[in-house]
């Protein structure tokens, strides 16, 4: 190896957050869709939020909203206090969204998207580039 010439007097090293996805995803599945801890980052933390859907893009859409706005929905702690992921399970937001996916839909799986954030500050997730993935092996099925 050629360490020697390696100069680690400019080396500009960021810290790694181990709790913290690299993309903002959520997954979805017959029982919720879940938000990863980088998608509610991004998001801000809000407290409540407004789910969109544009039906001909298949886009499902995360907006922070204040508590009285119409069609506000729970979503998450403040940034000290929300240790976990985020999900909702309510069905007149998780049918819609998994009908948008119905080409590609298997009950038997779930599916993953990564979103983006606009500067208008509403993440956006392209259902249509949705990919199926496992889910974690449970400790039964573990070898």
């Amino acid at each position: 190896m050629d360490n020697l010439k390696l100069d680690v007097s400019n080396l500009n090293l960021q810290v790694l957050n181990p709790v913290v996805n690299a993309s903002p995803d959520i997954f979805i599945n017959m029982g919720c869709i879940t938000f990863t801890k980088r998608a509610v980052e991004e998001l801000g933390y809000p407290g409540h939020v407004q789910y969109s859907i544009d039906p001909e893009q298949k886009v499902f859409a995360v907006k922070p909203c204040r508590s009285v706005d119409k069609g506000a929905a729970s979503f998450s702690k403040p940034r000290g206090e929300q240790t976990a992921t985020v999900s909702c399970a309510n069905k007149n937001i998780l049918e819609p969204v998994r009908e948008l996916m119905k080409e590609v839909w298997d009950d038997r799986n779930r599916y993953k998207v990564t979103g983006f954030l606009t500067e208008s500050k509403i993440m956006i997730f392209v259902l249509s580039e949705g990919v199926e993935c496992v889910f974690r092996p449970q400790a039964s099925e573990k070898s």
